[in-house]
């Protein structure tokens, strides 16, 4: 990016020393032309000096590149014991080494050249301790802002109370509210949806990003998890693995009765809603709503006066009068035509020239609207460009993940630790600057208010993939009947039912395979250099390619979700790898060739059977492979089965971060707690019986991991551990089959804890009722 600035400014100085400006010289005389002769001299020389930059910048790419081919090559050949030992191929990279070193000799001159000084601290580093404030987004607009739609508003007002108490308004009734991209549709409605009248007048509500090419099975649970924000109801965790008919059953019992409003936010085709989603969602005669936004081109844009009245506002709002200066009209009015009336492109513009008015006193000669969003990406500290451009990846049909995306973030080598914190709580804090900046906007929160999903606007995304492909970051590719023959580095591709064409320059370039939805994966050969491979909902219905075997450079292998029955014993050739995904497969054992992976840090095994979960141990159980406490990397363990052997060693285990055992007996507990104490760093912890009616005794005098986020009991007990109380941290905590005595106050150990948010009892008490203190469960948002 350095480069390219660069070569804009070397191309206006060579510019401003063209031959129209040398006929102007040659016209002048005497004191004048002695004066400009030194101007061009100096300007020819300044010239000079950028292009010597600009061989630097080019040349440290260059090497760059480079020295991460050898070490990708480096890492494979090492870990291939049919080449490690092989003399030649030593010899090779020693003449590679050599002559990186002599690259590097000849880089440091270059830069003594060009005076280039380096700062130490890493950029990161100082990214963290710098507080930005980007309230001022171009992609979030106050509802003050948006003039002329006080009577789209009032009339949206009176057609969604209509319901509340006329009898002839009781059935359901669908309101679109339609317009082009930008005009302002989820702004006015947003408006309207977060209104007192709103809250007052439905007993229920939801708000769902539809976006496009969504699947009915993805889009369900969100309607449903949203419904259920706030109600004194159980919702399962694991609404995205449920078929439709079991969703519908679920929304069917649950709005019986209720008035609700769901709002289907950016739904572009409105005919889906007769076609796929109204059998889904029950008409209760209650006067219930549907919202929905979608686009349309027959919709009148912000008339003139309303839209230059808005620019100026956003544009001028730092100057003493709040309105444009005479001298700058001409410009403010070009400037407001290519908005097209949009007050998203309006706002969006006004805002960053507001600060950076050089925009409109200078002659730039590229496209505004396209500046003004790079503007935005431009701000952003190095590390933050590379893990925002990383999130178009993911296709505008998917939302994008907080736990997918951090863990690609890391497998990627994107994020370092920092001193005491992991590599997951830093990723987690550049996903917050980037939502604190406005490049990413929340979308869903779990029930601890963390960020569960998120998504960019259309446009940005529009751009940084345009960015993406030009520097061979990642492709997105979704057309399978093209073979594809660039070299990025990465591919993301969409759902399909086709094999991808791939040139071989194009597999030998790749490091990482991201794939959405279904389809099939080319990955029989070639692919040695793979680092990330992502297969989330591919079908694998005759199990992993061989060659998968041999990409020692492997960090990421998921296969959730995907049909696969068995892993190889091979997997043991993964040395380098990182996280190992087969949630909600159809694998039933794992491989003992697991524990030679001394690099895993994330071991998730479990699959859910029961997804009524009504049966006491709804999900598979996988029994703790031997030798798997010896993985000192490991720090996420979902989920093992005890036996005596991990039993006698989970001392050693004192590094995990996550950890799920199930089947625990009485006579484990002992040694379970004792292990617990040890497990500093841990939090969240599910512990589940291995019978509903065995009562399990823990220990009462261990100091717990203070870490400790969530805590979840699945199994019978006679007292709650007092140790709870101390947990200063601890916000999730569901308590199921636990049976506690009738006589039992378990509700002070819980009521005291000031992090407190979520709490579920589901069989948990034999008392008739449960008594809650005043000044107890103060930050408590959801009890069901």
């Amino acid at each position: 990016m350095a480069e390219t600035m660069i070569l804009i400014l070397t191309k206006r100085i060579a510019s401003a020393l063209a031959d129209q400006l040398e006929k102007q010289f040659d016209s002048l005389y005497g004191e004048k032309q002695e004066l400009l002769t030194q101007v061009r001299g100096r300007m020819s020389q300044i010239k000079m000096e950028f292009e010597v930059i600009k061989a630097f910048l080019i040349y440290k790419e260059s090497l760059h590149l480079k020295l991460r081919l050898f070490m990708d090559h480096y890492a494979y050949i090492w870990a291939d014991r049919r080449y490690s030992s092989n003399v030649s191929r030593w010899h090779h990279i020693n003449n590679q080494l050599q002559e990186i070193s002599n690259r590097l000799h000849r880089l440091g001159d270059m830069k003594q050249q060009c005076e280039i000084k380096t700062t130490k601290g890493s950029q990161s580093k100082i990214a963290i301790e710098k507080h930005q404030d980007l309230a001022r987004s171009s992609r979030v607009i106050d509802e003050e802002t948006i003039l002329g739609t006080e009577e789209y508003e009032k009339h949206l007002k009176s057609w969604l109370k209509s319901g509340q108490t006329d009898v002839t308004q009781s059935k359901r009734i669908l309101i679109s509210v339609s317009g082009p991209v930008g005009i302002g549709k989820t702004t006015l409605v947003s408006k309207v949806y977060r209104s007192i009248m709103i809250r007052k007048s439905f007993g229920c509500r939801a708000w769902v990003n539809v976006a496009r090419n969504y699947k009915v099975e993805d889009l369900l649970p969100r309607i449903v998890r949203e419904l259920f924000k706030g109600q004194k109801r159980e919702i399962s965790q694991h609404l995205e693995i449920m078929n439709p008919p079991e969703l519908k059953q679920i929304l069917k019992n649950f709005l019986e009765g209720r008035r609700y409003i769901i709002v289907l936010d950016d739904m572009r085709d409105q005919h889906v809603w007769k076609q796929k989603l109204e059998n889904y969602i029950p008409d209760n005669n209650c006067g219930s709503r549907i919202i929905m936004t979608t686009q349309s081109d027959d919709v009148p844009a912000l008339a003139g006066e309303d839209a230059f009245h808005l620019f100026c506002t956003n544009t001028f709002k730092r100057t003493d009068t709040g309105k444009c200066p005479p001298a700058l009209m001409e410009q403010a009015t070009n400037i407001l035509k290519l908005c097209d009336g949009l007050p998203l492109a309006i706002v969006s513009t006004g805002n960053y020239l507001g600060d950076l008015n050089w925009i409109l006193n200078n002659n730039v000669d590229f496209d505004l609207m396209k500046s003004v969003l790079t503007l935005s990406f431009n701000s952003l500290l190095g590390y933050l460009k590379t893990c925002f451009l990383y999130c178009g990846i993911f296709p505008d049909s998917h939302l994008i993940k907080r736990k997918r995306l951090i863990r690609l973030w890391i497998a990627e080598g994107f994020i370092q630790d920092r001193g005491r914190r992991t590599v997951e709580d830093v990723a987690e804090d550049i996903l917050h600057e980037l939502i604190k900046q406005n490049m990413l906007e929340v979308q869903d929160t779990n029930d601890s208010g963390r960020v569960r999903t998120c998504k960019m606007s259309a446009i940005m995304r529009q751009l940084i993939i345009s960015k993406s492909e030009q520097e061979g970051f990642y492709v997105v590719y979704d057309d399978a009947e093209k073979c594809y023959e660039g070299n990025s580095k990465r591919l993301s591709v969409k759902s399909s039912n086709n094999s991808i064409p791939l040139s071989v320059s194009a597999i030998q370039s790749l490091r990482s395979w991201i794939h959405f939805g279904s389809g099939e994966t080319p990955l029989e050969s070639g692919f040695k250099l793979l680092r990330v491979l992502d297969l989330q909902g591919v079908e694998l219905k005759e199990g992993l390619p061989k060659a998968v075997f041999n990409l020692f450079n492997l960090h990421y292998l998921g296969l959730r979700k995907t049909s696969i029955k068995r892993l190889l014993a091979s997997i043991k050739r993964l040395v380098n790898l990182q996280r190992l995904d087969v949630t909600f497969t159809n694998i039933k054992e794992l491989p003992d060739g697991i524990v030679k992976l001394q690099r895993l840090r994330n071991l998730f095994v479990y699959t859910i059977v029961d997804c009524s979960y009504e049966s006491f141990c709804y999900f598979r159980r996988f029994p703790a492979l031997r030798g798997i406490y010896d993985l000192k990397e490991l720090q996420m363990l979902q989920s093992v089965e005890v036996t005596k052997d991990i039993l006698t060693n989970l001392k050693k285990m004192s590094q995990l971060r996550s950890f799920r055992i199930i089947k625990v007996r009485a006579e484990h507990y002992s040694v379970l707690s004792d292990a617990i104490e040890t497990m500093v760093n841990l939090r969240r912890l599910d512990i589940v019986g291995a019978k509903s009616d065995e009562a399990l005794g823990m220990k009462h005098d261990i100091v717990p991991p203070q870490s400790l986020e969530k805590l979840t009991f699945r199994a019978k007990l006679m007292k709650l551990p007092t140790w709870i109380s101390s947990l200063r941290n601890l916000a999730w905590v569901p308590v199921s089959w636990c049976g506690l005595p009738s006589e039992h106050d378990f509700l002070p150990s819980l009521g005291g804890l000031h992090s407190l948010v979520f709490l579920l009892l589901i069989n948990a008490h034999n008392g008739s009722e449960l008594s809650f203190k005043k000044g107890s469960f103060l930050r408590l948002k959801i009890y069901v």
